[in-house]
């Protein structure tokens, strides 16, 4: 809840004191509350780097609508031709009152096999790469508050801009990744950064986002890059064409039969 502005002066105040007292799960809980459209329409180009220095490079749309309890979202890849109509669902479920959520629902269609299955919201297959990347099923839904711990480590500067770093760790520290640090921007929550350690608690995976910009009120990073440091393999989602809270997205886009019959354009 957003406090009511009394004066300039207690504003500061109250301010300067509140960020003393933040815990590391006090800003994850803030970012997790940063506002986000209704809607969301966009195209993106998907760049994945091999280890040897080839590069591919796949187009997708991105659709996606918070009903409220659930949040809907489909890609889909248009080129390059070996990979066209492959389609991708997912329903997002909100937090209760206490903090829990149910695991998502997700789908994957393969044209080439004209077969859709349902791919695990948890353990080895959602922490599988998706669709040959760097990024995995996991990292393209959003993680439950309740199962890791924070810790507040202090504060860094992330492509210039002043961040919370916070260590988040798994509670059963059964993942791939079981830890992770993420760098919160003071100002707006967003993430800038995020760090991803393995079982051996080595540096696995980096995440950055850049490119930001500010579309209908939304802070909005137009590049996000996923580093494997250990591989030596990287992939890059540059979005554009977006378009937020707008009315046209057709509900019926969200089912697998959308998918299935190639609607989603």
């Amino acid at each position: 809840m957003k406090k009511l502005f009394l004066s300039t002066a207690a504003v500061l105040l109250s301010t300067s004191l509140f960020a003393q007292t933040l815990t590391g799960y006090d800003i994850m809980k803030k970012a997790d509350e940063v506002p986000a459209p209704k809607t969301s329409s966009s195209t993106a180009t998907l760049t994945i780097h091999s280890k040897k220095g080839s590069d591919r490079v796949r187009e997708v749309i991105m659709k996606s609508k918070d009903y409220g309890d659930v949040t809907k979202e489909v890609i889909v890849f248009t080129t390059p031709k070996d990979v066209a109509g492959t389609g991708y669902l997912m329903f997002e479920y909100a937090e209760d009152s206490n903090g829990n959520k149910k695991d998502a629902d997700n789908w994957l269609y393969m044209p080439a096999m004209k077969k859709t299955r349902r791919i695990a919201s948890s353990g080895s297959e959602s922490e599988g790469s998706f669709m040959g990347t760097d990024f995995t099923y996991q990292d393209m839904g959003e993680r439950s508050l309740n199962k890791y711990t924070y810790n507040l480590l202090g504060e860094e500067t992330v492509d210039g801009v002043p961040c919370y770093k916070v260590e988040c760790i798994s509670k059963t520290r059964t993942e791939k990744d079981p830890r992770y640090i993420t760098y919160i921007s003071k100002s707006d929550f967003i993430m800038r950064k995020c760090e991803f350690f393995d079982r051996q608690d080595k540096l696995h995976r980096v995440l950055t986002c850049s490119d930001f910009t500010t579309i209908k009120g939304y802070t909005t990073a137009q590049k996000m890059k996923m580093e494997n440091v250990q591989s030596g393999t990287w992939s890059l989602i540059e979005t554009k064409n977006i378009v937020y809270d707008s009315n046209d997205i057709d509900d019926s886009l969200f089912t697998v039969a959308a998918l299935e019959k190639g609607r989603i354009r």
